[in-house]
């Protein structure tokens, strides 16, 4: 999540943002990194009240502060316009009509704010590994573990930018993206290592690339798409 906020932190840089929503929020730990290290007054919001209390328990531990919100995201209630930073991490690929929720995003964003997604469709590329992956582990592991992935849509890129310029956003761009590790699930005391071992690659890649996430279609596991209001 780091790598995410840091992607976004040098998109807002100097653009005097203030306010900030995440959508589809889960822990909220990208709000957090808003709201800590940006000053951005967050709400953060989920249709799940179990992540929102799970949200809530995290900016408790760090002294944070946020609006806490429990609603569809394509029907927020909230009032509209007042969001300069829109954000959202692996949703719109789990919403059959993703539209309905860029329209009402747009809605309550303000003039000039900016929209940043995460999106991690099914496609043919490295996601296919992980796939093998669990294949193998399925004698060892309990049913539950290696419970079937939620819904998500087959759309491209071009596809959700056309469908955020649809909904009035302007100046949309992409960029396929690899932004954490594919293997799930894993052992709790091999996470530690695995994202200090990606860490260190990203790391590495930054020396020579603007974007260290930054891959084409195959490598990547889904694509970010920058747009603004």
């Amino acid at each position: 999540m780091y790598n995410y906020y840091q992607f976004i932190h040098r998109l807002i840089k100097g653009k005097g943002y203030r306010t900030g929503i995440e959508i589809g929020c889960g822990r909220g730990t990208l709000a957090l990194f808003l709201h800590k290290y940006d000053g951005i007054a967050v709400t953060l919001l989920d249709s799940a009240a179990r992540a929102i209390a799970l949200a809530k328990k995290n900016f408790d531990a760090f002294e944070g502060k946020g609006e806490f919100v429990v609603a569809d995201a394509a029907h927020t209630r909230l009032v509209g316009g007042q969001y300069d930073v829109a954000v959202s991490i692996g949703l719109l690929e789990h919403v059959p009509d993703y539209r309905a929720v860029l329209a009402e995003t747009y809605r309550i964003m303000r003039p000039g704010g900016v929209l940043v997604t995460l999106n991690l469709p099914r496609k043919f590329s490295l996601q296919k590994l992980n796939d093998v992956y669990k294949f193998f582990l399925r004698p060892f592991l309990p049913k539950k573990k290696l419970q079937k992935d939620y819904y998500r849509n087959h759309d491209k890129p071009e596809q959700y930018a056309h469908a955020a310029q649809e909904a009035g956003f302007r100046g949309c761009y992409y960029f396929q993206a690899n932004p954490f590790p594919i293997w799930t699930p894993i052992p709790a005391f091999l996470e530690q290592p695995i994202a200090l071992l990606y860490r260190g690659i990203l790391r590495l890649r930054g020396f020579w690339m603007k974007e260290p996430m930054k891959t084409n279609r195959f490598f990547s596991h889904g694509h970010f798409l920058v747009c603004l209001r």
